[in-house]
């Protein structure tokens, strides 16, 4: 069981936009004994479902926040996606849409060559980040072997954009 709950988050209501309920990992991040219990309990589920992984990719900037520690608890290396602009040219891009609007995300071009991969990030709300990251890294030629969040919108249906991925969250939001 975990020790994250849903009433950890802080809620703004109608942000960015009208009409979206954002969830806030900031009250998580600065409590240092849930910070401590959500690190550990997000790398022993994942330790569990994902024995082998070469990389685990994640995506600017919460996805920064557990990405770096899931990658070393796994004996991984840590595969940094980026907003427009911020790596040096030459990278691979894929677009998705959010609730409040539309995205990029940026890889290095590099290629990955049959390395297996874990899909991280903060949140799976609508699954567009998600299913970004897959095509980031099956253009690479990587093999997504699943996918590991802080916590879940499951009325969003994000695990669609994942496929028959295997997917760990620690906290839903109804």
């Amino acid at each position: 069981m975990t020790t994250l709950r849903p009433e950890d988050f802080a809620t703004t209501h109608d942000w960015p936009k009208p009409g979206v309920l954002f969830y806030d990992i900031a009250p998580v991040m600065r409590d240092a004994g849930l910070l401590a219990a959500t690190t550990a309990e997000l790398i022993g589920a994942a330790q569990e479902l994902f024995a082998e992984v070469d990389y685990v990719v994640a995506p600017e900037a919460r996805g920064f926040l557990f990405g770096p520690a899931l990658a070393v608890a796994l004996g991984a290396g840590f595969i940094l996606a980026r907003k427009p602009d911020k790596l040096p040219p030459r990278t691979s891009s894929a677009e998705y849409e959010l609730e409040y609007g539309v995205e990029q995300l940026h890889i290095h071009d590099n290629e990955l060559g049959g390395a297996r991969v874990l899909i991280h990030d903060d949140l799976l709300a609508t699954g567009g980040t998600a299913g970004a990251l897959v095509e980031l890294m099956l253009g690479a030629g990587a093999i997504p072997v699943g996918a590991a969040f802080v916590s879940e919108i499951p009325a969003l249906a994000g695990r669609k954009a994942l496929g028959m991925l295997p997917v760990t969250t620690l906290v839903a939001f109804s």
